[in-house]
């Protein structure tokens, strides 16, 4: 049974007419499962309570990232994270990096068509993910803080998706290039204490962090050395104070995957990390951003099964 979690607030609802998109989902759909349609946090675990004796063969969130995250969470808390059932993300939201973690881009009712023609065949397969579990029992696939925190609520204030990220990227370009106030409050300064693995903490002050169980960022910036169907259960960390200039110079190189040390930024695989910070910090979590804290843990949780097109 396929059970499909659907986000009213996901981009491809809120871009067309939901109640026609919600009619064409429960007739692709037909006798193979059920939608449930869930506000916030409480209606999503909830509609999963329902099924937590006989749990679906997959999961169909019906968003974005910041959808796929909240199933995984809500999820795990029904069945444990060592049995959350096979995950079928879609690319219907304003980002979509899970989703292209797992299969090229397809049109989400093509997608979900394709699933239900699929599901009982031998050719449906899945392929391990690993998410990134926080202290807080949240779950995603790229967490961050300092510049990327930053960065999401200029995004959001252009109002979000792929042109709204170009233009800011290149704002930020040109800021670098004049020193602009705008980059300078962009790249704020981090404080605090970091452990990895358990080993002795060390202090940071750091410009940048970001911590990927996926391959790639917005605009299919490759810069993980994690994620993808060959993933092992870590995190690609990416942290430190960038060299603005060689940023702007680098983007191509940073596209393609690279990353020059002249950036400034270290790339390392960690299991986990813990922070202490300074002052309460806010933090994002798959383009989400939450109230600051004054500490977080966050880890590899064991593989979720996703569903992936052929």
């Amino acid at each position: 049974m396929i059970l499909v979690i659907a986000n009213p607030k996901a981009g491809y609802l809120k871009t067309r007419n939901s109640s026609g998109s919600l009619a064409e989902i429960h007739r692709i759909l037909g006798n193979a499962g059920h939608v449930a349609l869930t506000q916030n946090a409480a209606e999503l675990e909830q509609a999963l309570l329902s099924y937590k004796d006989a749990p679906p063969s997959v999961i169909v969130p019906f968003g974005g990232d910041g959808t796929v995250s909240a199933v995984l969470g809500a999820a795990a808390k029904v069945w444990g994270d060592h049995a959350i059932p096979a995950i079928f993300p879609l690319h219907a939201g304003t980002m979509n990096m899970i989703a292209w973690d797992a299969y090229p881009k397809t049109a989400p009712l093509k997608a979900l068509q394709w699933l239900v023609e699929n599901q009982a065949s031998t050719h449906l397969h899945s392929t391990p993910r690993y998410p990134i579990k926080t202290s807080g029992q949240q779950y995603g696939f790229v967490f961050g803080f300092g510049v990327t925190v930053n960065f999401m609520h200029a995004y959001y204030s252009l109002g979000s998706g792929p042109i709204a990220a170009t233009k800011l990227l290149a704002k930020i370009a040109w800021g670098i290039i004049r020193r602009s106030q705008f980059v300078e409050n962009l790249f704020s300064t981090v404080k605090g204490q970091q452990s990895r693995d358990n080993a002795t903490p060390q202090g940071f002050a750091w410009q940048a962090c970001l911590a990927l169980s996926i391959q790639c960022l917005p605009l299919r910036f490759r810069v993980s050395t994690s994620g993808g169907p060959l993933a092992n259960q870590d995190m690609c960390l990416i942290a430190g104070v960038p060299n603005k200039l060689a940023l702007v110079v680098n983007l191509l190189r940073i596209w393609l995957g690279r990353m020059p040390h002249s950036v400034g930024v270290e790339r390392s695989t960690i299991h986990r990390i813990d922070f202490q910070f300074d002052s309460p910090t806010a933090w994002q979590l798959d383009g989400d951003v939450h109230a600051p804290l004054s500490s977080i843990r966050i880890s590899s949780a064991p593989a979720v099964q996703f569903v992936a097109m052929e």
